[in-house]
């Protein structure tokens, strides 16, 4: 494998598991063992509110389908990187235009939508990609065999198993989307059971999508099925002994 060989293997790599850890991310969320994923309904969920739209239906579409788009643009970089391997360079160049077009439409999309919402962090860094995609784009025709040698054209066969490959893919994201939805959602405004860690002191794990109504009814709750108790201190736990999500809130209610 000579030089320019590996590079374009590493961009391949690169992309490929990208996009492939993203569309994991998506039919997996949440913290397990060896897995920390991140709760993308819940931000499309404040995203929506924030606009005043507090129907779950819209973020529950939103997701699935950004997360459908993802799964093609995955199954693109698949079999860019299947083409690859088996030294179909006329191939290889034909799914990776694909892959980097779909990509560069989706971070088109992304800071679009970053615009809409308000959020000028993410702006940044989805504006970034899409300038790294086009670099990428450029780095990997720059390293492409001399034009003397043979090309094969793409084969149909990889055209109907990529087709197969990108509907799975996506009927699962919006499988696994719609599922966690419908698990979730009633957290929006539902109150937070506290768990007693020493006598006086209430421990309370929110959930990313609590806000300050699911505060103020927790608090509610609370003084409802406490009346001999007494609220004298609330505390907000360091990021040190919160969830690995970055979101998520510790919260510490003392009483006598």
């Amino acid at each position: 494998m000579n030089e320019r060989r590996i590079l374009r293997t590493a961009i391949l790599s690169f992309w490929t598991l990208f996009w492939g850890l993203s569309v994991l991310d998506k039919i997996i969320p949440g913290v397990h063992f060896l897995w920390v994923g991140k709760d993308f309904f819940a931000l499309f969920v404040k995203f929506f509110g924030s606009l005043g739209i507090s129907d779950p239906l819209f973020p529950t579409l939103a997701l699935a389908g950004v997360s459908a788009l993802e799964a093609v643009n995955f199954t693109f970089h698949a079999v860019t990187m299947v083409r690859h391997i088996q030294r179909n360079e006329y191939a290889t160049d034909y799914w990776f235009f694909r892959a980097i077009l779909t990509s560069t439409a989706l971070f088109t999309l992304f800071s679009i939508a970053d615009q809409v919402f308000g959020d000028r962090f993410q702006l940044l860094e989805h504006s970034l990609f899409w300038i790294i995609l086009i670099g990428t784009w450029w780095v990997f025709n720059a390293l492409h065999k001399e034009s003397n040698e043979k090309r094969e054209f793409p084969q149909r066969r990889m055209f109907r198993r990529s087709l197969v490959l990108g509907i799975a893919l996506t009927l699962a994201v919006c499988v696994s989307v719609s599922g966690f939805s419908s698990r979730t959602f009633f957290k929006v405004n539902a109150p937070v059971v506290g768990i007693e860690v020493v006598e006086g002191i209430y421990k309370f794990d929110f959930p990313f999508l609590a806000d300050k109504r699911v505060l103020e009814s927790t608090i509610a709750s609370f003084r409802e099925n406490h009346p001999d108790l007494e609220i004298t201190y609330i505390y907000t736990g360091p990021s040190e002994l919160n969830s690995k999500k970055k979101t998520h809130l510790l919260l510490y209610v003392f009483t006598e």
